[in-house]
């Protein structure tokens, strides 16, 4: 097994809330990178910059996952969603046979409470391959249904 990391923002501080890091594993020749990206339209840390880098380490490898908060609405066009899906990644929840709503926010939270749509549903937690597999389910989990409520965020399982 083998372990990376790459910035991913211009800020390299640990202090600072802006700084992004991916940390990519590799197992079994397959890369996952947890990624926490930026907003769209942060004008010091740009969601487009974040992703440069990002595309510039996991694009090279011949399968990668990209999982984690990547801060841009599923459903909003001309923006990160868009960015990643014209880079050629797929979405798994696009890709599973059986899904559930997707929706890993369901409130306001930090960082969106300003937003004029700050409590409808989000799908801004995702998991990305840099090719097309077969999915059978992507479902939201530790949303208090199923299991425990654990952030502001659910995290999302997929099956292969």
């Amino acid at each position: 097994m083998t372990a990376k990391h790459r910035l991913l923002s211009r800020a390299d501080n640990y202090s600072s809330w802006k700084t992004r890091r991916a940390l990519g594993v590799c197992a079994d020749d397959v890369w996952y990178y947890a990624v926490h990206m930026g907003w769209w339209n942060d004008r010091e840390e740009p969601f487009p910059y974040q992703w440069e880098k990002l595309s510039q380490t996991a694009g090279t490898k011949q399968t990668a996952f990209l999982l984690g908060d990547f801060n841009s609405e599923a459903d909003v066009r001309g923006e990160g969603y868009d960015l990643i899906l014209r880079s050629g990644w797929q979405d798994t929840y696009r890709l599973a046979q059986q899904k559930d709503e997707g929706c890993t926010v369901v409130q306001a939270i930090d960082g969106w409470r300003d937003a004029p749509n700050a409590a409808a549903k989000k799908r801004i937690d995702q998991i990305w391959c840099s090719k097309p597999v077969a999915v059978k389910s992507s479902r939201v989990v530790f949303n208090g249904l199923r299991e425990p409520q654990v952030s502001d965020h659910a995290g999302i399982l997929i099956e292969l």
